[in-house]
């Protein structure tokens, strides 16, 4: 259910809509007073959301001895508004593509300066890795002490977010410190290879760091552990340059990391990347 609820809450759904409109479901026929008996909320919000329901096409209302009874509509309604949220957001992508020379062009550019920005708490950090998916089809690099990363930023995150990095065409050179380490193999997500746009080496003994980067672009994500839990984006090339240098140095000495592809195999067919 909490699935279901976060799903409707992308289509735009307050926690008391779903509660609303799962209620209706359940109940049927159903009169304001007894939807707010049920849902210990009192009649003059109650209306608002059965408003709101209704104008998402979620709820309608009808008349019987002078009574108002309100029934929910069939959950093929929610599969019909997320087409055409999808619809909306496929037009929106179609026109930001086209506007984007006009916008580049009138962009200025009479200096360059490094961008700086701060993130806090679970959800700020997880947006530290979603920016790098606003780009596609390049090659990054990371210094990523993964067991930390994994407590920070959850194995079902981590999961989602190697899926779109893999569709995207984002590939990744990473170096994780010895002891910073996990089993691949209880993490299928972690794979390495071809499929998986990722090659895998450990540090040389004695190289222990629980903070994290990540180069893309001319961008640097930098992510701390559970501990600290913040996060922040430099854009700089020159930062850029230097990190990219200390990193090959550490590369060449690290060792290589070797999973059989028949371990981490599922993850690819489970989400049809192959």
């Amino acid at each position: 259910m909490q699935d279901l609820q976060h799903a409707c809450a992308e289509l735009g759904l307050s926690q008391n809509e779903f509660t609303c409109y799962c209620v209706l479901l359940e109940s049927g026929l159903s009169s304001a007073g007894d939807l707010a008996k049920k849902l210990h909320v009192p009649r003059s919000t109650l209306y608002g959301v059965l408003d709101s329901l209704a104008g998402r096409g979620l709820a309608s209302v009808t008349e019987r001895e002078s009574l108002k009874l309100w029934h929910a509509s069939s959950p093929d309604r929610l599969l019909e508004l997320a087409q055409m949220r999808l619809d909306t957001l496929a037009e929106a992508k179609v026109a930001l593509a086209q506007s984007l020379p006009r916008l580049k062009a009138i962009q200025s550019l009479d200096f360059v300066k490094p961008r700086f920005t701060y993130f806090e708490g679970v959800e700020g950090v997880r947006q530290v890795l979603k920016d790098l998916l606003l780009y596609r089809d390049v090659e990054t690099l990371a210094f990523w002490p993964i067991s930390e990363m994994l407590k920070l930023l959850g194995t079902d995150f981590m999961y989602q977010h190697n899926r779109d990095r893999i569709r995207q065409n984002i590939s990744i050179r990473g170096i994780w410190p010895r002891d910073k380490q996990v089993d691949i193999t209880a993490n299928i997500f972690l794979g390495v290879g071809k499929k998986f746009k990722r090659e895998l080496r450990l540090a040389p003994a004695g190289i222990d760091c629980s903070m994290s980067y990540w180069i893309y672009g001319d961008k640097i994500g930098f992510i701390s552990s559970k501990k600290e839990c913040f996060g922040f984006i430099i854009e700089s090339r020159d930062m850029r340059q230097l990190l990219q240098t200390q990193f090959e140095f550490l590369w060449d000495r690290s060792e290589r990391i070797v999973i059989p592809e028949s371990v981490t195999e599922p993850f690819i067919r489970e989400n049809q990347l192959g």
